[in-house]
């Protein structure tokens, strides 16, 4: 099938591909052609104009208008200005802007027209995410969209955006690791169950980078690359808009679960002040009953109150008007966030010292020593950066556009701790008492993008834009040493690291004709990862490897090796059509098709067709098919570790060298051939009920089967090969695709909202995810030596992770009551039940057993708001309320010193959060 579409749409846009190796602007004009000599179809009738402002006499840029009863409909520019070719018979315009009350104009026998827009919240925010045609509310589209405003995200009192999007989204998830490989250092996201790379990322409607690295301890998330959405800070968004579904037709690769697009902050004046400060006070414990012993009964935690995880945020956001048809947005945010520890003290038979009790005790005290000494809850993460949004009339019909920031992140981890008897380990001469080595990572993300936005010919409207961004990892380890090199080892280490970036050049041209829209245009896509090697003596086998059989690296985190490094490239090549058509005012279709063509393994097609039909005036339903990809990431096919040592459960150490699918003797080894995109088909249907002015509900059911998931087939054993003798390798881990899976869900959302007297308002949400996944089949594309292990592979950890390691369900109640002076709010989350396979314990006969999956827990969060003065506001949140904790390892692993599971959880193990949020708005 593969290769059927290949050499069909090879033949499409072989020429395209090869004129734009040769010259990056021949698809720009190509598409240029096609504006100036497209079909159009003029509307009859007359131009109105007129601008869009609020109360204080600022203009409102991208406010949309609509006229009544048609799809005919247009945006303010800049400068809060518009110009609409309006039917004959129009009466009626529908001005919406987010925060501002919808609003209806006569427009009869007037061709000029100012309107001033009155803030408020209206029921339901427009968007034209998942489609060009004109902007429609959550519950008039064809496909189910979450729009969270800033307000909304911050009335959550989290720390930063993934976690608020974790408590307002039902089926987005992203929870905090504590240790586990580089995972802390971006929260795995998922959107309807699925993987954190099936997930794509826009700003302002563009494409953005994803991260350069990825976790490759078991748990979930291993080996995908997903977004760093708290690279964004809050500060500078104005709304993020959630699409729950596949979207590969209109956006290209990634966008199998859904497409998340941060609106960022448009405002030419004005602005705010917010600092924000936390700190967890908490008594950590086992089950809802406060008990807080491990399997032998004794105490895990003291009955002291915790307080850690102090967090200071502060951002200031300003506009500026540009001239006199412009505006500059900038936002400058910074947060430090103090570790905090949920670890247990540590255990074994050998001891710290001695497994003879009394020397043990008495070494201890002598040397000071506290076996509570790691630190693995949350690593302590300092960030800060700086966005700007900008825009400008270039004329009466075009606008220049830039938008793009700079966050830095510096993140310093805990892992286990390092005994003396643990002689693999120590170095004696350098850590008489042990060590606890700490991995601090340095982290920038960047993106730049600009570009032109008007009319052109007949009415078309071109949008014409290029951006570049990058992810960069800088990797160290401190407080630690290369065992094998006794005495004469270092004590921090550079280990390496790791880059991305991407180019983008896109053109998109669109036209409204009457009730039917009609897009199409082109994306040019250049992609590079890079992998850097660390100091030799992060990965240099010293003299004691051999001799007294020495761990071998930086332990805690060792170096890439001179093997690993290398830069790689790829060109992407994706062309699209959409059309949408309101047929009637009730009956609304859509479609897309795109084709893409990959440098390094071959085209794709994807395609998308979606309806509504409007029952009655008050009830409609929905439903949607796409097909969608997503191409296997740079760093999947190239990554590579040879220095890599993993811990089983007791803590014993494994050589496992990470070899990236190119390798020669790897492919010779395993049969490998590379590999291939994974691929999804997608099938919706639901209905949307606006009932009344204040209450609206969207219900929506999905399947989506995904064939040749990218996965990492983990522990092979590598004496098994000849072509690893003489490596020292005991297992090999590497990425193939693997399996077929099914997902099925269902989407809920009901939404009441009703304005009281002398402005008070309640606002009350009840919205929920359920969504279960299969491992169907192994993928046709798995190499012939593992076909035979299909149970086996079926049934692995790494599998169970992906199927069972997130919430089935995560049902949210959020009630807001609103007066001029005051704000209450009362959240409760429900968290689905999670599977932890490595969670094993021996029962009372010796036996080792599987530990139930974690029960569902219910967490309750409360706010209140006071707004002191039109400008001032303080909040107080307090986060969990109850302070519940995910259920506990009946038997904690890695000698006592993991008690939760690092591996999978459901909302984190911070416990009790308490915070103070001071605003001010100025004008």
């Amino acid at each position: 099938m593969r290769e059927k579409l290949h050499h069909y749409t090879k033949q499409v846009i072989f020429n395209i591909v090869n004129v734009s190796q040769e010259c990056g602007v021949s698809l720009i004009a190509l598409s240029l052609v096609f504006v100036f000599f497209g079909f159009t179809n003029d509307i009859q009738g007359q131009t109105i104009n007129g601008t869009v402002k609020n109360n204080s006499g600022q203009p409102l840029s991208f406010a949309s208008i609509i006229v009544k009863g048609t799809s005919v409909g247009t945006t303010t520019d800049f400068n809060g200005k518009f110009s609409l070719n309006i039917p004959t018979d129009a009466k009626v315009l529908v001005v919406n802007y987010v925060g501002y009350e919808r609003t209806e104009v006569d427009i009869a026998g007037k061709l000029k027209i100012n309107i001033v827009l009155k803030e408020g919240v209206s029921m339901h925010s427009l968007t034209i995410i998942g489609s060009r045609g004109k902007p429609r509310s959550d519950v008039d589209r064809p496909d189910p969209v979450d729009i969270i405003s800033i307000k909304d995200l911050n009335n959550t009192a989290q720390a930063d955006v993934g976690q608020a999007l974790h408590y307002t989204t039902p089926s987005f998830s992203a929870v905090k690791f504590g240790i586990n490989d580089l995972a802390p250092l971006v929260d795995p996201a998922s959107l309807r169950g699925l993987a954190p790379d099936q997930i794509l990322l826009l700003v302002n409607g563009k494409r953005r980078h994803k991260v350069s690295f990825f976790s490759l301890n078991n748990g979930i998330g291993k080996g995908q690359l997903g977004n760093d959405i708290n690279a964004i800070p809050s500060g500078a968004i104005k709304r993020v808009e959630v699409l729950r579904d596949g979207a590969a037709a209109q956006y290209g690769s990634d966008a199998i679960a859904g497409v998340i697009n941060m609106q960022l902050n448009d405002a030419r004046s004005g602005g705010s002040v917010r600092m924000y400060l936390g700190t967890a006070f908490t008594k950590p414990k086992y089950d809802d009953e406060g008990d807080n012993s491990d399997l032998d009964g004794d105490p895990i935690y003291g009955d002291d109150m915790i307080t850690d995880g102090e967090t200071f945020s502060t951002s200031v956001n300003f506009g500026n008007e540009w001239g006199d048809d412009g505006f500059i947005n900038t936002t400058l945010s910074f947060t430090e966030a103090e570790a905090y520890d949920r670890s247990g003290t540590y255990t074994h038979s050998a001891g710290w010292y001695s497994s003879n009790d009394s020397i043990e005790a008495a070494l201890l005290t002598i040397n000071g020593i506290d076996l509570d000494r790691a630190v693995l809850g949350g690593p302590k993460n300092t960030n800060g950066g700086i966005f700007i949004n900008a825009g400008k009339a270039m004329n009466d019909k075009w606008n220049f556009y830039a938008f793009g920031g700079v966050t830095k992140k510096e993140i310093v981890g805990g892992v286990f701790s390092r005994s003396p008897t643990r002689t693999t380990r120590s170095v004696l001469e350098i850590f008489p008492n042990g060590y606890n080595p700490e991995v601090p990572s340095e982290l920038t993300d960047a993106q730049f993008v600009s570009g032109a936005k008007g009319e052109i010919g007949n009415d078309w409207i071109l949008d014409v834009s290029t951006g570049h961004g990058h992810n960069d990892l800088q990797l160290f380890a401190r407080n630690t040493v290369n065992p094998s090199m006794g005495s004469a080892s270092p004590t921090q280490f550079f280990t390496g690291a790791l880059n991305v970036s991407q180019t983008l050049i896109n053109v998109d041209a669109s036209k409204s004709l009457g009730n039917t829209t009609i897009a199409f245009g082109t994306e040019m896509r250049w992609e590079s990862f890079e992998q850097s090697q660390g100091q030799i003596e992060s990965w240099l086998a010293g003299p004691l490897a051999d001799s007294l059989d020495k761990d071998v690296g930086s332990a805690g985190r060792e170096g890439f090796t001179d093997r690993t490094e290398g830069r790689w490239t790829r060109r992407n090549t994706g062309i699209y059509a959409e059309v949408e058509c309101d047929i009637t005012e009730a009956f609304l279709m859509g479609g897309a098709i795109r084709i893409e063509d990959y440098s390094d393994f071959g085209s794709d097609v994807s395609f998308k067709a979606a309806t509504r039909y409007w029952l009655t005036e008050k009830v409609g339903i929905r439903a949607s098919a796409n097909r969608s990809f997503r191409a296997p990431a740079l760093a999947q096919v190239h990554y590579s570790n040879f220095s890599q040592i993993a811990f089983d459960n007791a803590g014993n150490s494994v050589v496992t060298p990470f070899l990236p699918s190119r390798d020669v003797l790897a492919q010779e080894a395993f049969g490998l051939s590379g590999l291939e995109p994974e691929s999804s088909f997608d099938l919706a249907a639901g209905v949307t009920a606006q009932l009344n002015q204040n209450f609206s509900l969207t219900a929506d059911f999905y399947n989506i089967t995904i064939d040749d998931r990218i996965m990492v087939i983990g522990g092979i054993d590598a004496t098994a090969f000849p072509q690893f003798n003489g490596s020292s390798f005991d297992e090999i881990d590497i990425f193939a695709n693997l399996i077929n899976t099914t997902t099925t869900g269902f989407d809920f959302v009901a939404h009441y909202k009703k304005f009281l007297k002398e402005g008070n308002s309640i606002d009350v949400t009840l919205a929920a995810n359920f969504n279960t996944t299969t491992a169907d089949d192994l993928s046709d594309e798995i190499p012939d030596l593992f076909k035979n292990d299909k149970e086996e592979i079926l049934e692995s950890n790494d599998v169970i992770y992906l199927i069972e390691g997130t919430p089935k369900q995560k049902i949210i109640l959020t009630g807001n009551y609103r007066t001029k002076s005051i704000g209450l709010q009362a959240r409760f989350t429900q968290f689905g039940e999670v599977t932890d396979p490595q969670a094993i314990y021996e029962d009372a006969n010796g036996d080792d057993q599987q530990q139930d999956p974690y029960s569902a827990k219910i967490i309750t969060d409360l706010a209140v708001t006071g707004f002191l003065t039109d400008m001032f506001s303080i909040s107080l949140g307090i986060n969990n309320i109850f302070d519940v904790y995910p259920e506990m390892l009946i038997d904690p692993q890695t000698r006592g010193e993991v008690i939760y599971s690092r591996r999978t959880n459901q909302f984190g193990t911070q416990g009790r959060f308490a915070s103070l949020t001071l605003t001010y708005d100025f004008k």
